[in-house]
C-alpha cells in the first residue's frame, strides 16, 4: 500500500473531514427515512457504495482522499464488523469542533490508529528494549516506536503533552510527519539511525487550529 500522504493545511483538512463525515451521515439518514431501518450489513453496503461513488466522482478535496480510501478498504475487508457509521460519527464529533478542545493525548491516539490502519507497525517498548536499540522485526515496511516510560512521563492525567517524546520511525518518515501534522502534532526529525529515523513529538504550539 502506498502510504505517502499529500501535504495539507491541518485546518483545511479537519474542515474537509468534518464535511465528508456530515455528508455521508446525512445520506445515510435520508436512506433510512426512505427505506426504513436497515440491518448492519445493508447499512455497510450503502456506505461502501456511497463512498466509492464519491471517490470515483472526486466529490471531495484531495485532503480527505486517504480517509475515503481507508473507510472503503475497512468496509470491504470487514463488512458490518468495520462499524463504518461509528467511525464516521467519531470523525464528525472530533472534527466539527476546534482541535484545541481535543486533548493532546486524544489526538496522538487517533493519529496512531490512523497509521496502524494504513499498515504501520507500532509498539510501546520497555526501557530495556528501548536502550538496547533493537526494534521489533515484524516484516512491516513502515513502523513507529516509543519508550513506555517516556510516553507516560510526557502526558499528564488530563492528556496534556508537557515534554518532548522521542519516536523511532522505520520507513516513510514524510508520511509519519504528515499524519502527525494532520492531527495537530509537531513531529521534528532529529537524527538518522542505522535502521530508521529519530523524531521528537513536541508539546506546545499546535500545527494549526480547527476539529475523527
Amino acid at each position: 500500500m502506498d502510504n505517502a500522504l499529500p501535504a495539507a493545511d491541518p485546518t483545511d483538512t479537519t474542515t474537509d473531514l468534518s464535511h465528508l463525515a456530515f455528508c455521508v451521515l446525512v445520506a445515510l439518514a435520508l436512506e433510512r427515512q426512505s427505506c426504513g431501518v436497515s440491518p448492519p450489513y445493508a447499512e455497510t453496503l450503502f456506505l461502501i457504495r456511497w463512498l466509492a461513488t464519491a471517490q470515483r466522482q472526486r466529490r471531495f478535496p484531495k485532503s480527505v482522499a486517504i480517509d475515503i480510501r481507508w473507510l472503503l478498504e475497512r468496509g470491504r475487508r470487514h463488512g458490518a464488523a468495520a462499524k463504518l457509521r461509528q467511525h464516521l460519527e467519531y470523525l464528525w464529533h472530533s472534527c466539527s469542533g476546534n482541535i484545541a478542545e481535543q486533548s493532546d493525548l486524544f489526538r496522538l491516539t487517533y493519529a496512531t490508529e490512523t497509521l496502524k490502519q494504513l499498515g504501520w507497525d507500532n509498539a510501546v517498548m520497555s526501557s530495556r528494549e528501548w536502550h538496547e536499540g533493537v526494534l521489533p522485526e515484524t516484516g512491516a515496511t513502515n513502523g513507529f516506536y516509543v519508550e513506555k516510560a517516556a510516553l507516560n512521563a510526557a502526558y499528564d492525567n488530563n492528556g496534556r503533552h508537557n515534554m518532548p517524546v522521542e519516536v523511532r520511525v522505520v520507513g516513510d518518515r514524510a508520511a509519519f510527519i504528515n499524519v502527525m501534522q494532520r492531527h495537530q502534532i509537531t513531529a521534528q526529525p532529529t537524527a538518522s539511525l542505522p535502521n530508521g529515523h529519530q523524531l521528537m513529538l513536541l508539546p506546545g504550539a499546535h500545527c494549526g487550529s480547527a476539529p475523527r
